[in-house]
């Protein structure tokens, strides 16, 4: 393998890094908070391409599609928290299980909702004329559309880390992360701010629908395959750590695009390969798990 095409595998396995990034830190925000493994996740991704995609076709404007598409999952994020995961949670507290059976329901429904409006025909999202280039520097092929993922990803990145680390409403978040009871006492309105983070996080599955959605193909079930190594990634992190998320999307987007360059037919099993071996020696992840006191 010569050293351009070491270089472009890295830039890919970053884009790919990039995009689970986005995926990842929603489910972990959720779960951070709320203790929820969020399966509708995938389909709310999954909706967030379809709402971009006939955003463009009635606009013809990318751009108004990438901005449409979180609004809508965040909006549907945070009615699913209030109607539906709130009610449930508050009646049976101490239960993880039915939050995640409601969770994986509610992928299923969506799914049936996307066939019905959008029919199972895989459609593709263009990409606006600015990003359908390729620049060529050092004689590594390297096109636009990547980079845009990445700073996508890179901006938002920045922008959760702010928003958590240095605003009142991160304050919140952290403090409700640590002592949910405590928080309320001290006058946090938790349940509102659940709803706020799964909306959030919505959100994050829908700019991450559109973005993806333009690299590759849109289907019902596309959701679920994303998804899935979303999953992969904060367990490989640790559940609810936000860094963890962030280096666990970029070390399985390397172990992707260097395993489909290399082991074709391996890739799927070096991936859980790679997820074994991290967890014999860091069972709780790289960064551990969030931790509550009781």
């Amino acid at each position: 393998m010569s050293l351009t095409s070491i270089v472009t595998q890295m830039l890919m396995g970053l884009t790919v890094g990039a995009n689970l990034i986005l995926l990842a830190t929603g489910l972990t925000l959720v779960f951070g908070l709320m203790e929820i493994i969020n399966f509708a996740h995938s389909a709310l991704f999954m909706l967030g391409a379809y709402v971009g995609y006939t955003t463009y076709r009635l606009s013809g404007s990318f751009w108004l599609a990438l901005l449409m598409a979180p609004i809508a999952m965040a909006l549907l994020g945070g009615v699913l928290e209030r109607f539906l995961l709130r009610p449930l949670r508050e009646k049976y507290p101490t239960s993880h299980l039915l939050p995640l059976l409601l969770t994986f329901g509610l992928t299923l429904f969506f799914e049936g909702v996307a066939k019905m409006i959008w029919s199972a025909d895989i459609v593709s999202l263009p990409k606006p004329a600015v990003l359908g280039g390729v620049i060529t520097p050092a004689g590594v092929t390297l096109p636009i559309y990547w980079i845009f993922a990445l700073v996508t990803a890179g901006v938002l990145v920045c922008g959760l880390w702010l928003l958590v680390e240095r605003t009142a409403l991160g304050l919140k978040i952290r403090a409700a992360t640590q002592d949910p009871t405590m928080a309320a006492i001290l006058g946090v309105d938790v349940k509102r701010l659940n709803t706020a983070v799964f909306a959030l996080g919505s959100a994050l599955a829908g700019v991450a629908g559109v973005v993806l959605g333009a690299l590759t193909s849109l289907y019902p079930q596309m959701g679920l395959t994303f998804v899935i190594d979303a999953f992969i990634v904060i367990v490989i992190g640790g559940l609810g750590s936000f860094k963890g998320a962030i280096l666990g999307s970029l070390l399985l987007g390397q172990v992707q695009s260097f395993g489909v360059a290399l082991l074709p037919e391996f890739t799927n099993p070096l991936v859980f390969l790679v997820m074994a071996v991290i967890l014999i020696f860091r069972p709780s992840g790289i960064f551990g798990a969030v931790q509550r006191r009781s």
